[in-house]
């Protein structure tokens, strides 16, 4: 098999995998506060949401870290952990969008290498044979 075969049969690997795996997530996010803002995940990046348990933990780390957000309320719905395909990791934290009501908003983003633990969460959540 030629090598130009088997990088198109990966690559096609690749996007459905984290196709499957980001369903419920979309393929960008609006901000909660500008309509011009938006993130858009590439077909190769991961992202998944995080569970209750390590959400709470990652929330309260964001709120250490910022007291601000602690002083003047965090709302947060939900965390994402997103890998992308330049291989930087980051946490975007959601809300349900306001004229929306289906729909999530994300509120802020922070550098994931900067928390405790995110290697562990890194084996949890992420496929190794597609970080970059």
């Amino acid at each position: 098999m030629s090598k130009a075969v088997t990088r198109s049969l990966v690559g096609a690997g690749v996007a459905a995998c984290c196709a499957a795996q980001a369903a419920d997530i979309g393929a960008s996010l609006e901000s909660c506060v500008s309509q011009q803002a938006a993130i858009r995940f590439d077909a190769i990046d991961q992202r998944v949401v995080l569970e209750p348990e390590d959400q709470s933990r990652v929330q309260a780390e964001m709120e250490q870290r910022y007291p601000v957000l602690a002083r003047h309320g965090f709302p947060v719905s939900k965390i994402i952990l997103w890998h992308k395909k330049s291989g930087e990791t980051v946490f975007i934290t959601l809300l349900q969008h306001p004229s929306k009501p289906a729909e999530a908003c994300f509120t802020a983003t922070f550098a994931a290498a900067r928390f405790a633990g995110i290697d562990t969460l890194r084996r949890k959540y992420l496929r190794p044979e597609l970080q970059i």
